[in-house]
């Protein structure tokens, strides 16, 4: 099942899957954040070369906007992992910024990944902490067995080449949204510090071209690589998940993804595969028809997809995805979620 987040709106809601949470703001002009110059291979399969191809990205920029879809486990938990066991993450990169981590315990998360015994109950509120705005997703196992992959990898590491992960949710009754706790975290602990970030939070965060329904919504908070575009240009390179995903329930009919299209324009059959959104035709690809249950739209009795109508591209949105395959693939991801 999908998590999904009700906000509500001056006449109207958004609902919202793969974003934790929203600011309630006046609406803005569309934010767009322009994407690096930088093109992976046209195709990369496989979790390992995946996860070795975005970990030489990491030559090119400072900040992997690695998006995720809540709830739909398997490969997204499996590449991230995959990534820091690497033995070159750990060489280019320290830290790693989470949603699934509040602010208020980092000190907790600091000596739990530097391998201190923690007592679980104190590690717990770590993502426990977040669940005022995440819906109590990140109380999937999947999230723990990420930071325990850290720990273990800086076990085998001298102290001064430890990966450091950072709470980036601004924890309970915070005055701000995700995307600014996020920023002031990068800023602060990242770049000012001349560093290197994987950041790992719900895919929408990382959209960066946004809907006129999302922006709406949104206030000051108008997205992670639209804020780090802003201020650090050409630092930050984002990559989605793509595939199926069940219709919400709020809506009853809506543009059916033809992901045959997908299948169709690549060469290789193998599932996962990294795809460059700058590549014809992917890049031209609608954004309502494969990211259009990722958020919902509702006003009146009516609800539809915050990309309807919109005329925004895949392209427009990140600079390359991981593509899952179509339903039969994604009924082998359903297996794995345990949500």
């Amino acid at each position: 099942m999908r998590v999904a987040r009700l906000i509500p709106l001056v006449g109207t809601a958004l609902i919202v899957g793969g974003l934790a949470t929203t600011s309630l703001g006046r609406a803005q002009s569309p934010g767009s954040a322009p994407p690096p110059s930088l093109r992976p291979p046209d195709e990369t399969t496989g979790v390992d070369a995946i996860a070795q191809t975005l970990i030489a990205v990491f030559d090119r920029v400072d900040i992997l906007a690695l998006g995720e879809t809540h709830g739909r486990f398997g490969i997204d938990s499996d590449l991230r992992i995959a990534m820091v066991r690497h033995p070159d993450f750990a060489k280019k990169v320290r830290y790693v910024v989470i949603e699934c981590g509040s602010a208020t315990e980092q000190p907790a998360l600091d000596r739990y990944i530097g391998g201190e015994n923690v007592p679980r109950v104190q590690l717990e509120r770590v993502w426990k902490a977040t669940a005022e705005t995440t819906n109590g997703f990140c109380d999937a196992p999947e999230y723990a067995s990420f930071l325990a992959a850290v720990r273990d990898v800086n076990s085998t590491l001298p102290a001064e080449a430890r990966i450091r992960v950072l709470g980036g949710h601004p924890g309970p009754n915070a005055s701000r949204g995700i995307e600014t706790a996020a920023v002031s975290v990068l800023k602060d602990q990242v770049i000012q510090k001349h560093g290197k970030a994987l950041v790992i939070y719900g895919e929408a965060h990382f959209y960066r071209t946004l809907p006129r329904a999302m922006l709406a919504s949104m206030g000051g908070d108008i997205g992670l690589a639209v804020r780090l575009e802003s201020e650090f240009p050409g630092r930050t390179f984002v990559v989605i998940p793509i595939g199926p995903l069940d219709r919400p329930r709020a809506i009853t009919a809506d543009l059916d993804p033809d992901f045959h299209k997908f299948d169709r324009a690549l060469k290789t059959q193998a599932r996962p595969v990294l795809i460059s959104l700058q590549r014809l035709p992917f890049r031209d690809f609608t954004a309502e028809e494969f990211l259009g249950r990722t958020m919902t739209s509702c006003g009146g009795r009516a609800c539809v997809s915050a990309f309807k109508g919109s005329a925004l591209a895949l392209g427009q949105i990140a600079d390359a995805c991981v593509y899952i395959g179509g339903r039969t693939e994604a009924s082998h991801e359903a297996k794995r979620s345990r949500y």
